[in-house]
């Protein structure tokens, strides 16, 4: 976190500001949309009632220096502090009121994220053993994370059985903190980044969060807009892991081809492309920051990806539709009380597979059976006011259609 400290005229300190310089800027471009102002005077506008809030003025000069050197905060530059020339405001009984508007406009400029999630957390576990099949996808991820976000332990790790730090550690260190999750829809992806902080949790003996990113940091295609909020999204989330003093910090990105689209496609609009190169060199900054920051991007269409980022992931991880022993674990775990004997067994790994693909062009998902067949059997034995069974489930199998693959989905949309 950059710090905004105040001295007086002669250079004495004064206090700090009760805002750092990414909240100021953060506010200030939140301000510029709301108010259709431009960012130029935003900024200034901004500082100035952070200033006079905490009791303060700030002459004309310094003003411009304060601004150009948030510019380069902005830019990427990671000074200890940004000193501010002030001088006693006499009308300086109001700040109190002004520091509570302040307070408010920052809680409205963090509205593109969801709430924070932090673990250990007994949901998030519960979740996290649900997901059967993907075993080695989980061990991966997580090894990923720990060496991703506790670069000490691969240290220790070298000077055990090397003797001391090999170079190898500077290139793992350099590498960007991003994994990449991508596939089929309904398969796992969104389920495990979201609850693989209670595994990394357990697995480093403190806590972890997670931020997730919402749709509007896509913006509404003003120019300018988008680019702004990706840096809004990822100043505040470095603001946070430096609050975080050391604790991880997931941030996640669902449907990441919105954001990171080929720049080689002839109809990308000129605010996606600036859009994607701004969050390259988020990115990139974050391999220079020292935090302890992961970001998590989801998406179901690879292809769509850039190859810059692509080139930038620390790990790749592609989630495919269950195989049949897959489908047979998933449909014991599913209904453990239902008894379900090895004749329906054998149709039901053939109907959620071979049979659904000569019907229908796909196989069934992991979400297709948990959260469409196996409710839609529930409801029919509620509703005669009877035990499920697993003739139910059966009958549902044979006549319910898998979700498309993502390929015809675009296919049919043209």
């Amino acid at each position: 976190m950059v710090y905004m400290q105040l001295v007086g005229s002669g250079g004495e300190p004064l206090g700090m500001l009760n805002a750092s310089a990414d909240e100021i800027i953060v506010e200030a471009e939140q301000h510029a949309r709301d108010s259709n102002m431009s960012k130029r005077r935003c900024f200034p506008l901004i500082l100035r009632q952070h200033v006079e809030a905490a009791g303060f003025t700030i002459g004309e000069p310094d003003l411009v220096d304060a601004m150009s050197k948030l510019e380069g905060v902005r830019g990427g530059d990671r000074p200890d502090a940004i000193r501010l020339r002030v001088r006693p405001d006499p009308a300086a009984g109001i700040g109190k009121e002004k520091g509570q508007k302040m307070s408010a406009k920052m809680s409205h400029a963090s509205r593109f994220f969801e709430a924070e999630r932090v673990y250990p957390n007994p949901d998030a576990r519960e979740w996290y053993d649900r997901l059967v099949g993907i075993d080695e996808h989980k061990q991966r991820l997580l090894l990923e994370l720990e060496l991703l976000l506790y670069p000490d332990r691969l240290a220790e790790w070298s000077r055990k059985h090397h003797g001391r730090e090999i170079r190898a550690c500077q290139i793992m260190a350099r590498r960007a903190p991003l994994v990449l999750l991508e596939g089929d829809v309904g398969c796992g992806k969104t389920v495990l980044a979201e609850t693989i902080g209670d595994a990394l949790a357990g697995l480093a003996g403190g806590k972890v969060h997670l931020l997730k990113v919402n749709t509007q940091v896509r913006g509404t295609g003003m120019v300018g807009e988008m680019t702004d909020l990706i840096v809004q999204a990822f100043m505040q989330a470095e603001a946070r892991a430096d609050a975080l003093k050391g604790q991880p910090l997931l941030l996640l990105i669902d449907e990441a081809d919105a954001l990171a689209a080929k720049r080689v496609d002839q109809h990308m609009h000129h605010e996606d492309k600036a859009g994607l190169n701004t969050l390259l060199q988020r990115i990139d900054g974050l391999r220079l920051g020292g935090r302890r920051i992961a970001v998590l991007f989801i998406t179901n269409r690879p292809d769509a990806l850039d190859p810059a980022i692509r080139r930038r992931a620390a790990l790749h991880l592609t989630f495919r539709r269950p195989d049949d022993e897959q489908r047979a674990e998933l449909f014991r775990q599913s209904l453990p009380e239902v008894e379900i004997t090895p004749k329906h067994f054998r149709e039901l790994v053939a109907a959620t597979g071979a049979d659904a693909q000569k019907r229908f062009g796909a196989t069934y998902t992991w979400s297709d059976i948990t959260d469409r067949l196996v409710p839609a059997a529930m409801r029919d034995a509620y509703a005669a006011r009877r035990p499920l069974t697993s003739a139910d489930i059966v009958q549902h199998a044979q006549t319910m259609e898998p979700t498309p693959l993502m390929q015809e989905v675009e296919n049919n949309g043209r």
